[in-house]
């Protein structure tokens, strides 16, 4: 993949990254002042903890996502390395049997 549009990839990506967690700030917000307003609305309760859950969920799977990408990112440069290496090697040979 080209390096501009791995660059881009990232801009967008934390870009959404950093609007969900906006959005859910905000949603917790909100249903927190509701919540203290009424505290005793049940459905209010139910509410709250349903956003406080989502929001550790939807953070697990960023989390997941980031780790996914760096080993992603890992294994590439470990094959590249290989391949080096490799190619390393036949030229040695070929140094090798020109030799003798």
């Amino acid at each position: 993949m080209d390096h501009r549009k791995i660059h881009q990839y990232k801009k967008f990506n934390a870009l959404e990254e950093l609007d969900l967690n906006s959005n859910l700030l905000l949603m917790q917000k909100i249903i927190s002042k509701w919540y203290n307003a009424k505290p005793d609305n049940q459905d209010l309760s139910l509410l709250k903890d349903a956003i406080v859950k989502v929001s550790v969920i939807i953070n697990k799977m960023m989390y997941e996502k980031n780790l996914y990408h760096l080993s992603i990112s890992e294994y590439r440069q470990d094959k590249l390395r290989a391949i080096e290496r490799a190619r390393r090697v036949e030229q040695e040979l070929e140094k090798i049997k020109t030799k003798l």
